[in-house]
Order: structure tokens, then C-alpha cells, then sequence
């Protein structure tokens, strides 16, 4: 997540050798690639969610850290029994809520999915930094009152990487000054500054991640699934299709654990909000001491502070936490800019 050309100190080196050695989250690539898309299987429930689901293609899944899981929790019985939370790989399931939002302008609304991996592997010129478990990422689609889709906003759930995609249908007032809509740069990556889309009710984004890292490389709408995988069927090697499977965002605080449940997100203490088994070691090292807070780039819970406890902040300056902070969206947007 973050970037830093000072040299670093011996100690943080040797504390991250030795970390790469004892945990084996090295990645190497090896044995033919496949890519996969990630595509939602037919299933009864929120219609408007289904609707506008994003789609996601990933290479290299035969690797199992590339691929979306499912959170799940494990408990170790014993005299002191301990939950182990991981990401399961065999299965992709996405996480799905509502959250409408009122600007002077208009009335939106807000389909918020999210997924997760079970890692992003310590791999030298991807996703370095950002190396850890339980990792995740936001895709919040933003309909409008006639329930078209304006904006796309993709986000890791450490509030990092965070992207502005406004799709067509955006009156052209809404946009920050100066936005460039052939193309941006998020960190790296290179997005486009548009999506470009007919007034179709069912269009649905369609984003493809970076091995390792999980990032978004490039994004598209198309009115379904069909067409995409039609033009994808004639690469060689042809994509899988991924049955993924659609939640509502609440199984994430009631997973199955031994007899009974618990929740993904720690509920108490001074973690209370974030997932549970997510440390990054290296942005702890070299990033946590000038950005003042020991948990930065961690995965959070995304919600009200008084609920989740924690700030779904998306700025790095300590003095810009709140305003940045990505729950209460019209301040969020006004903060970065944007004029819905």
C-alpha cells in the first residue's frame, strides 16, 4: 500500500528475511497458468444485488492464494481452545449490502460487495508491501435514482488502493475538476478514467485482478456475463468459470465455529473491527510509525465507527481520518472530490 524510496535499516531487513523463511509466503510461479472468471451462480435473493454484481477475472489461479475464498473458522479444541480463522480456497463466496445515501443533488444507493483471499504471498515486485492473510476487496456500485449505475469505486478492505471508476451515465458536473476520463493511475496500476455504458438495467462491472496482489488492473461494464465469456472463450487457454456464490454481508459476524458461531471481525479490545488473522508484518514496520497507527493496512469491517469500532479511513494523514472515512459516502465523495 504504500510507497518508500528511503533506504531502510538493517534491523526492518533482517525482521522481514527472517519473517519470508518462517512463514513460506515467498510466491514463485511454476506449471502451465490458468485464469479464471469469477461469476455469480443463479440463486434466489436480492434481485437488485444479482443485478449488478461484478464479475472477476483473475490469472494464474492455479495458484490457491489467487483465488476468491470463503472466511471460515476453526476451532482448536484442547485446554485452551482457540479459534483459527482462515479463507478457504475450494469455494468463492462474495458479501453483499445496501446502504443508500442522500447528497444536495440526489438520492443513491449503494450495492457494496466484498471478497477475499486467503493470502497475498511476500512476492519481490508485487503486492510486497501489502503481504498477509485473510486479505480483501471492496466493489461498491452506485446506482442512481432511476437505479442505473454511476460509479464504481473499488477498494482493498485495509482502505488502500482505493479507485474512482464513474461509468457514463455520471452527469459530467460531478466529476472533480480536471479528471482525466481516458485514464488514471491508482498506485501503480493503470485504470480507465470512464466506463462507458448503454442505460441498460442489468449492466454489471467487469474487473480483472493482478496476481499475488489482488489488484485492479483493468475495468469494463457489459450488460452480462455471457458476451464477456464468449470473448474470453477464445484465448488459448480458455478461462474456468468459478461458480461464486452471493451472501449478505451479515455471515460475516455469524461464521460457524464448533457448535456455535462468531464473527470475522475481532469485537472487542483495541482490534475491535478488524479481521481476525490479518496482520501485515511489513507495513507494520515500515509504514505504521509515520502514519500513526500501529494497525495500518490491516483488514477492517466496513460500517459506522459505532458499530465496527474502527475508521474505514482512505487517506494516509492521521488529520484527514475522518473525513476520509468511506462509511458515510457523501462525505467521502466530497472529500475526494466528487460532486454527486
Amino acid at each position: 500500500m504504500i510507497q518508500n524510496s528511503a533506504h531502510p535499516p538493517p534491523l526492518p531487513i533482517v525482521l522481514a528475511l527472517l519473517w519470508m523463511m518462517l512463514t513460506g509466503l515467498v510466491g514463485c510461479a511454476s506449471g502451465p497458468q490458468t485464469t479464471s472468471l469469477y461469476d455469480l451462480t443463479a440463486a434466489p435473493g436480492d434481485e437488485l444485488a444479482q443485478r449488478h454484481a461484478p464479475l472477476f477475472v483473475m490469472p494464474s489461479a492455479e495458484r490457491p492464494f489467487n483465488r476468491i475464498g470463503t472466511p471460515r473458522i476453526t476451532v482448536k479444541e484442547g485446554k485452551h481452545p482457540r479459534q483459527v480463522v482462515d479463507v478457504d480456497p475450494q469455494q468463492a463466496t462474495m458479501y453483499v449490502q445496501q446502504q443508500p445515501f442522500e447528497t444536495e443533488r440526489g438520492r443513491y444507493l449503494n450495492l457494496i460487495y466484498r471478497v477475499h483471499f486467503s493470502r497475498v504471498p511476500l512476492h519481490f515486485g508485487t503486492g510486497t508491501i501489502s503481504a498477509g492473510r485473510n486479505g480483501g476487496l471492496l466493489v461498491v456500485v452506485t446506482l442512481d435514482e432511476d437505479r442505473h449505475p454511476v460509479l464504481v469505486t473499488t477498494v482493498h478492505t485495509c482502505g488502500c488502493y482505493l479507485a474512482f471508476l464513474p461509468t457514463s451515465l455520471l452527469p459530467r458536473s460531478a466529476y472533480p475538476d480536471r479528471w482525466d476520463t481516458t485514464r488514471q493511475r491508482v498506485w501503480g496500476e493503470t485504470l480507465p478514467g470512464q466506463l462507458v455504458v448503454s442505460e441498460q438495467a442489468s449492466v454489471r462491472p467487469v474487473l480483472w485482478l493482478r496476481p499475488n496482489s489482488h489488484r485492479v488492473t483493468d475495468a469494463r461494464m457489459v450488460a452480462g456475463g455471457a458476451a464477456l465469456l464468449e470473448q474470453l472463450q477464445t484465448r488459448q487457454p480458455p478461462p474456468d468459470r468459478v461458480p461464486l456464490r452471493l451472501a449478505p454481508m451479515a455471515q460475516l459476524r455469524t461464521l460457524p465455529a464448533g457448535k456455535g458461531s462468531a464473527s470475522f471481525f475481532y469485537q472487542n479490545g483495541w482490534r475491535k473491527g478488524y479481521v481476525k488473522g490479518a496482520f501485515k508484518p511489513l507495513e507494520a514496520v515500515f509504514a505504521s510509525w509515520w502514519a500513526l497507527d500501529l494497525l495500518v493496512g490491516n483488514d477492517k469491517q466496513y460500517g459506522p465507527v459505532e458499530q465496527t469500532g474502527t475508521r474505514f479511513y482512505t487517506s494516509l494523514k492521521p488529520w484527514r481520518r475522518s473525513a476520509s472515512n468511506m462509511w458515510p459516502f457523501d462525505q467521502f465523495l466530497t472529500y475526494w472530490g466528487w460532486h454527486l
